[in-house]
């Protein structure tokens, strides 16, 4: 099985920017600088999301007798 490998440390800190500007309160200048793109971040990690899950489901429902046939595809 595959999972996504999103750095959680990035999303805590877009969380974190998010909630200090609705307080308006200051963030440092590189934090309000990836915040900008956090609409690319949750896009991407949302995409990725969907991909792996396909994935595995394809994993999980595959037949021992299916495996060989597409393992060049896998």
């Amino acid at each position: 099985m595959v999972r996504v490998n999103f750095d959680p440390v990035l999303i805590r800190l877009l969380r974190e920017v998010k909630y200090l500007q609705l307080l308006d309160i200051q963030v440092p200048d590189a934090a309000a600088e990836l915040y900008k793109h956090v609409n690319v971040y949750r896009s991407q990690k949302g995409n990725l999301d969907i991909i792996v899950d396909i994935y595995n489901e394809i994993l999980r429902t595959l037949l021992s007798v299916e495996k060989p046939l597409l393992s060049d595809r896998i």
